[in-house]
């Protein structure tokens, strides 16, 4: 996956910045399966609504009160409008960790909307120094990391870990 420096250092700011709230939301593209220009993040969370779905994926989700995200149906709808008056196209999904490594649970397996988009993980575990890992998910379920390569305006790509 491609991602430019400045969008990858403006999401990592603000995701940073809004710590310790969990985050989760959509990278953009003027194409599909094209390179992320922008992403947005959802503003909404109604976990609390849902604790019973939650906590049947185990007691994380009983023991922290924070883990685990659900957007509102209107938000959802003013989030898609806002991307389709745009002219953009969603290719990956993201959200952010605070205390466990970049992996995708069962429950991101699960609540994946689609095959289509790649899933961007940012760890928050340590502030000063953030991580940042995408994966694949196929329809069956599969995951598989993808590697990372950062445009920083230079003809040099380089290969993020």
């Amino acid at each position: 996956m491609i991602l430019e420096r400045p969008l990858l250092d403006r999401f990592v700011e603000d995701v940073s910045r809004r710590f310790p709230a969990k985050l989760f939301g959509f990278f953009l593209s003027t194409r599909r399966f094209g390179p992320p220009t922008d992403y947005i993040i959802m503003e909404e969370n109604i976990r609390d609504e849902w604790l019973t779905e939650f906590h049947a994926y185990g007691n994380y989700y009983v023991d922290h009160d924070d883990a685990g995200f659900l957007c509102t149906p209107e938000e959802t709808w003013r989030v898609e409008r806002t991307i389709r008056d745009a002219g953009l196209v969603k290719v990956g999904v993201f959200h952010s960790h605070q205390r466990h490594p970049a992996i995708l649970t069962s429950v991101d397996v699960d609540f994946h909307p689609s095959p289509d988009l790649w899933h961007l993980l940012v760890v928050l575990r340590n502030l000063s120094y953030p991580l940042v890992r995408t994966f694949e998910v196929t329809e069956a379920g599969r995951v598989t990391e993808l590697p990372h390569v950062v445009v920083d305006g230079s003809d040099q790509p380089q290969a993020v870990a």
